[in-house]
C-alpha cells in the first residue's frame, strides 16, 4: 500500500478544530499523536478530576476517550463528516488505570457505505498497561457517501 493510500482524509489539526469549535463544553486535553488513514493514536492528558474513589480513573472518561479516538479513525477514512454519530460503542475495563495519561489507539475494520466499525485500545502512559478495549460503529451521514472512494 502506497503512502499515498495510507493518509489520512483529515489532518490531525483539522480533528482538534473540529472537536475544540464544535463540540460545546468539551474540555478534554487530548492531543492527535498519528493520523492515518483508518487509524488514530490519541494521548489524553491526566487531569485531577479524571480520579474516581478508590484512585483509578473513571469509566466515563475512558468511554469518552474511546469515542473520540474511534471519531477520529472514522474521519481519516470519510473525510470532515461532522454529522458522522456514533451508533454503537461496547467498552470492555481490563484492569484499573492508575492516576496517569492515557493512549488510545483506534482502527478502522470495516467500512462500508453507510456505516463504519471499528476498535480502540486504551493503555495507562504510566504503566504501558492495557486498560480497556472498545469497539464500536459510526453510521454515515447519506450526503457524505457520494463524494467517498
Amino acid at each position: 500500500m502506497s503512502s499515498r493510500d495510507r493518509a489520512s482524509r483529515i489532518s490531525p489539526e483539522a480533528f482538534e478544530q473540529l472537536i475544540h469549535e464544535q463540540m460545546a463544553g468539551h474540555t478534554l486535553d487530548f492531543r492527535v499523536q498519528s493520523l492515518v488513514r483508518q487509524r488514530a493514536e490519541l494521548r489524553l492528558a491526566f487531569d485531577p478530576a479524571f480520579v474516581r474513589p478508590g484512585g483509578t480513573l473513571s469509566g466515563p472518561t475512558l468511554f469518552t476517550l474511546a469515542d473520540l479516538a474511534l471519531y477520529a479513525a472514522v474521519l481519516s477514512e470519510i473525510g470532515l463528516v461532522p454529522l458522522a454519530v456514533t451508533t454503537d460503542m461496547t467498552i470492555h475495563f481490563l484492569r484499573r488505570p492508575p492516576p496517569a495519561a492515557l493512549v488510545a489507539v483506534a482502527t478502522v475494520l470495516k467500512a462500508g457505505r453507510k456505516l463504519v466499525y471499528g476498535h480502540v485500545e486504551i493503555a495507562s502512559e504510566a504503566t504501558g498497561n492495557l486498560v480497556c478495549h472498545a469497539t464500536g460503529t459510526y453510521a454515515v451521514p447519506p450526503a457524505s457517501v457520494e463524494g467517498r472512494g
